[in-house]
């Protein structure tokens, strides 16, 4: 009997079957994947105009900041010349080396990175040829720009995500691609200009100096600097990582080189100047010696230098700091006796005095107020002439004396004194006219002779180029003219003539200065002995003295005007012993280079 319960029958096999799709979940699927195609597409789309339209300025910006830099083109700064076309300022082209410590440290990162992969993986062809191949050594840098080493990699390390730091300015061309070829990784080379100046001496205090951003700090360098600096250009320039340019540089701003000035020096005549200036100083053992050469007929200055004097090509010289002064704008003094011809022509204008008017200066002093005016002599009755001639200080006070008080202060006011002139060269000093109110009768009478007021070599040439010019001022001018000033008459023609021929014969024998006097020229000229100040201003000292000569020539038809001022000479110190000779050897080589015509016989003058 079997056993129904242990007994399996087979199961009838079930067939399986599947739904057949519908139309409606076909499209269905169709629709969820054209969806989903056309979301891809939609964010690829804003994917990409934000990358190229909304985000493009940071994304460009990000790239160039890899490949592109921004260079400078420096301008070259403009020549300065005498009027003669001499170059007396210019710009030589120089290198300055710079390093970039973003791009080197980003190099170096690179380089420690693909170094350490090496370590693990050191067959490696592909890491081998992605190594910089740039020079990493900040040490051998160091020692290629002359600098410290742990200074190098101190201002480096300061300044690392710095684009831009100056490691060596004033590097000669040749040096600097020598220092560029061995790829020093991030370094490279910018041109720049070195100011170079052909004769330094005689004309440093003039022309002055600039920094070594070529930015002028001195004298014309610093008064005119944006006229000479002309506009840098800029370039952009796309390196790869080697620092390789690797396409010709886009100049986005051009260059606007800087504008070429002439001056009215004439660089012959400021070299025999400062020679003969050099000459009379160290002859004198003198602290230092001045001049100024005016063009009586247009006010140009042909010459203006001061011993001792300094070389801005060499750094080293600039320490002194005295040499450097441009004496003749920015000194002011009590000039002395030179005033005596302008107390004349004052006298003259104000109609009470004529060239015959005579004056009695006996006994040779005359007590005014606390103090005695002295003469070195007694010289009795003297004409104005006869005043000028042997710089009588009694006679000058007399006459300001018997004149209202404001009368000569305002006299040389109005020609000046106290003002700045019209060069207005940088620190010049304006001079010191004293106010209304100390117009007493000590100091006009101190004034008539040239104490009790301050003036620059500036206003004595200036002045001395009026009378010069028949009384016609012309404004000085330390740039060459294209077309003749526009002058101002100061005092009446026929005054300036008659002053000029009284201060002739301060140069011819019985004057004070007979040395100034130069073979087939008439000269006309006044001598000045002034006591400077003691350091304390509290007196006049008896040791120290400022010699003086302001002259003319020729006196026929005037062309230079010209004062000479030899500061403390020791032994001698006259005006006509020590400044006079001066005179007369500048000014007859100046007349001869400028060709101007005899106006006496050539003859060897007798000095007495």
């Amino acid at each position: 009997m079997v056993d129904k319960r242990t007994t399996k029958q087979p199961r009838k096999k079930q067939q399986s079957i599947t739904e057949k799709p519908t139309i409606a979940v076909d499209m269905w699927r169709f629709y969820l994947m054209w969806g989903v195609v056309l979301l891809c597409f939609v964010v690829l789309v804003a994917r990409a105009f934000y990358v190229q339209v909304v985000n493009k300025d940071f994304l460009q910006n990000k790239a160039n900041a890899k490949i592109l830099r921004t260079e400078k083109l420096k301008a070259m700064r403009g020549v300065i010349s005498d009027r003669n076309g001499v170059p007396l300022a210019i710009s030589t082209p120089i290198m300055k080396v710079v390093i970039d410590p973003q791009n080197y440290f980003e190099t170096k990162e690179t380089f420690d990175k693909i170094t350490a992969e090496l370590k693990k993986n050191p067959n490696s062809y592909k890491l081998k040829n992605q190594l910089p191949k740039e020079n990493l050594n900040l040490d051998d840098l160091a020692d290629a720009v002359s600098i410290d080493r742990a200074e190098l990699k101190k201002r480096v390390e300061a300044k690392r995500r710095s684009r831009y730091v100056v490691l060596k300015k004033e590097v000669p061309p040749p040096q600097a691609d020598l220092l560029v070829q061995r790829n020093f990784a991030g370094v490279y080379a910018e041109k720049s200009y070195k100011r170079y100046y052909p004769q330094p001496q005689p004309n440093a205090q003039i022309i002055g100096l600039t920094n070594t951003e070529g930015t002028g700090i001195e004298g014309l360098e610093m008064q005119v600097n944006k006229r000479l600096a002309g506009v840098d250009g800029e370039q952009k320039i796309a390196r790869d990582k080697q620092g390789n340019r690797v396409k010709t540089p886009e100049v986005i701003k051009e260059v606007q080189p800087g504008e070429n000035i002439t001056l009215s020096i004439d660089s012959r005549l400021q070299y025999i100047m400062y020679r003969e200036l050099t000459a009379v100083g160290v002859a004198n053992n003198a602290r230092s010696a001045t001049a100024i050469a005016v063009d009586v007929k247009t006010g140009e200055i042909l010459a203006m230098t001061s011993w001792p004097s300094y070389n801005p090509n060499d750094k080293n010289s600039l320490a002194n700091k005295d040499a450097m002064r441009n004496r003749g704008a920015v000194d002011s003094f009590e000039p002395g006796s030179t005033m005596k011809p302008l107390t004349i022509a004052m006298a003259l204008e104000s109609g009470k005095f004529t060239t015959n008017s005579v004056i009695n200066t006996s006994p040779g002093s005359m007590r005014v107020g606390n103090h005695t005016i002295r003469d070195t002599h007694n010289y009795g009755a003297l004409t104005l002439g006869g005043i000028i001639q042997k710089s009588s200080n009694v006679g000058v006070s007399k006459i300001a004396l018997s004149l209202p008080y404001p009368t000569l202060p305002t006299f040389y006011k109005r020609l000046g004194f106290g003002q700045r002139s019209a060069v207005k060269f940088p620190g010049e000093s304006p001079g010191l006219i004293l106010p209304p109110s100390k117009w007493n009768v000590s100091e006009v009478a101190t004034m008539s002779y040239g104490y009790g007021l301050n003036a620059t070599v500036l206003q004595m040439a200036d002045a001395y180029a009026m009378l010069a010019n028949k009384g016609l001022k012309m404004p000085l001018s330390l740039y060459k003219l294209d077309k003749q000033p526009k002058g101002e008459q100061m005092i009446d023609p026929k005054i300036a003539d008659q002053v000029l021929l009284m201060m002739e014969g301060a140069t011819l024998p019985g004057g004070t200065a007979t040395r100034a006097a130069i073979p087939g020229y008439r000269v006309a000229g006044k001598t000045g002995t002034a006591h400077k100040l003691r350091p304390d201003r509290k007196g006049y000292s008896t040791t120290e003295y400022r010699a003086l000569f302001a002259g003319v020539a020729p006196v026929s038809d005037p062309r230079l005007a010209m004062v000479m001022v030899v500061e403390n000479p020791k032994g001698a110190y006259f005006g006509g012993t020590v400044s006079a000779p001066v005179f007369a050897k500048v000014m007859q080589e100046s007349l001869r280079l400028l060709n101007v015509p005899l106006d006496k016989p050539l003859e060897t003058p007798k000095f007495q």
